[in-house]
């Protein structure tokens, strides 16, 4: 089956003008030049008049130089005013009185001309030029009635109709272009709007998804808080050692809400472009230090052991200090959630001009369709077998850290042996190559 296909004369002629009122007009330019041309030829056979010949073939052209002149200059419409004035209400009217009058198949291109003017012609030039060319081709077939002998007929009844057939057939050409072209459109705009419409609606399915993991990870340590405080204020008097176990379970499950906000407004952040680092020389071995004796608490909550392996250096780095105590606590937090009774080891060392921080752990580990996506997105889905609400979580930290990672022109990445452990390391600039880069 053969298929109308214009798409790439009409973009060539319409060249910006993507829209359908642009390409429509380089789909009729397709059909108007040869029809000039053709009218040329058809009007030589017929032994017409030589300047009538003329008009045809100069027709041709202009039309060509009108929308290169738009293609060049981007000046569309004032190419389209050039076209409806020259074209439609002086040069059709010549023709008319030329090439037979009424007695010809000009009628036709009188109304073509009127209708495709409407279409083309947008805001003044609209209510202006087509009441004009009503009027101007209403008076020619007037003037012709009333004064024949301005009007040179054609040579024969044969000729009349041949002239009738030809502009019957080549405006019934243009309204199919513009018709299919219209259609051709339509079906696209309806694919379009379908890919669109599956694209919003995985995306609403994302959010409702994401926003049910938000609720589920902010409900867990408030339950956990408000059994706790039950708990304390039942045991108050009972057993004080009780009371001061359970705050200690509060507040960390308090620190543990409070990160996971933080999480969430850093994640808006960055979807914002908000997430602004403040570099500086920055002793990373010292940064470890800090860091894992502030929050040794919560990586051993679980019964973890957690160790630091380094090399004989320290390196100093040029990053945002606050940044990458963030990303280590990210990292650490994701070991201990998912390791028990095991090991954390916190290294660091270089990597050609770089320092590399890497965490170890001695968890579950992951299988390799999961360790591909992390900190790529939000998680969408939750593995199976999970042992307890803390295997769960929403992957913001890692997509968190993965952003601070790569805006420090360092690298994030994961390896993993499921049953055997996860691995993630990140590497950030020495400051010393960074200031004689600098």
């Amino acid at each position: 089956m053969v298929r109308f296909d214009n798409s790439r004369l009409s973009g060539w002629l319409s060249g910006g003008d993507r829209s359908f009122r642009g390409r429509l007009i380089a789909a009729v330019a397709l059909v108007g030049i040869p029809v000039s041309w053709g009218s040329a030829l058809f009007n030589l056979a017929l032994g017409s008049p030589t300047w009538t010949v003329l008009l045809n073939v100069i027709a041709g052209f202009v039309i060509v130089a009108l929308m290169l002149f738009a293609r060049r200059t981007g000046r569309f419409q004032l190419a389209y005013l050039i076209a409806v004035v020259g074209l439609f209400v002086v040069l059709f009217p010549a023709l008319f009185f030329a090439g037979g009058g009424y007695h010809s198949g000009m009628p036709i291109f009188f109304m073509f001309a009127i209708a495709f003017s409407a279409i083309i012609l947008q805001g003044r030039a609209l209510w202006i030029l087509v009441p004009l060319e009503a009027a101007v081709f209403t008076t020619s077939l007037a003037v012709a009635y009333l004064q024949p002998q301005l009007v040179v007929p054609l040579g024969s009844e044969a000729a009349i109709l041949s002239d009738v057939i030809f502009t019957m057939i080549s405006t019934g050409i243009a309204l199919v272009v513009a018709l299919r072209l219209l259609i051709g459109l339509y079906e696209q705009n309806q694919r379009q709007l379908k890919v669109q419409n599956e694209a919003l609606a995985r995306v609403d399915r994302a959010r409702a998804e994401f926003l049910a993991q938000v609720a589920h990870e902010l409900n867990t340590p408030l339950t956990v808080i408000r059994a706790h405080a039950q708990e304390a204020g039942s045991d108050l008097i009972r057993d004080p050692a009780q009371v001061g176990r359970d705050v200690a379970v509060i507040e960390a499950e308090a620190d543990r809400l409070g990160r996971l906000v933080s999480q969430l407004l850093d994640l808006a952040r960055i979807n914002e472009g908000r997430l602004i680092l403040e570099r500086a020389p920055v002793d990373l071995d010292e940064v470890i230090q800090q860091t894992l004796q502030a929050y040794r608490p919560l990586w051993t909550q679980h019964g973890n052991t957690l160790a630091v392996a380094r090399d004989s250096d320290s390196p100093i780095v040029l990053a945002d200090r606050e940044r990458v105590i963030q990303v280590l606590v990210n990292l650490i937090s994701n070991a201990s959630r998912h390791t028990d009774h095991g090991t954390i080891t916190v290294s660091v060392g270089r990597v050609d001009d770089r320092a590399r921080v890497c965490v170890t752990d001695t968890g579950s580990g992951m299988a390799p369709e999961r360790l591909a996506t992390l900190g790529e997105g939000p998680v969408r889905d939750r593995p199976d077998g999970l042992r307890s609400a803390r295997d769960t979580g929403l992957g913001v930290g890692l997509v968190i850290s993965r952003h601070i990672v790569t805006a420090h022109s360092g690298e994030l990445t994961f390896s993993s042996v499921v049953g055997q452990g996860t691995t993630a390391c990140f590497t950030l600039p020495l400051a010393e190559v960074a200031a004689d880069q600098g």
